[in-house]
């Protein structure tokens, strides 16, 4: 018996089906870790762990999408520390003010 995610798959995307369980545990992995520390090298280093060719566009188009989606949101966990611990740090600069 399918789920209704794999019967939306099957109908909708069935080139997504052939790619094996792996590839989505570990491209979720990396999206979220990208999303909380706003870096797109958890991409790169969950794809050299894996060793597939395969896996580096899924991963890297997640990876990307989770960062710009927490960007939105919410700080990054190394600046979130900073707050926390009321270190002081560089304030952001506007474009108008790079010289």
């Amino acid at each position: 018996m399918l789920s209704s995610v794999s019967l939306l798959l099957l109908t909708y995307a069935p080139i997504l089906i052939v790619v094996d369980a792996l590839l989505w545990f570990v491209t979720g992995a990396a999206a979220m870790t990208g999303a909380v520390t706003h870096t797109v090298s958890t991409a790169v280093i969950c794809f050299e762990l894996t060793g597939q060719i395969s896996h580096i566009l899924p991963m890297m188009v997640a990876v990307i999408l989770a960062n710009m989606v927490a960007q939105g949101l919410q700080p990054s966990l190394y600046d979130s520390i900073i707050q926390v611990k009321k270190l002081p740090y560089l304030p952001e600069l506007a474009l108008g003010h790079i010289r």
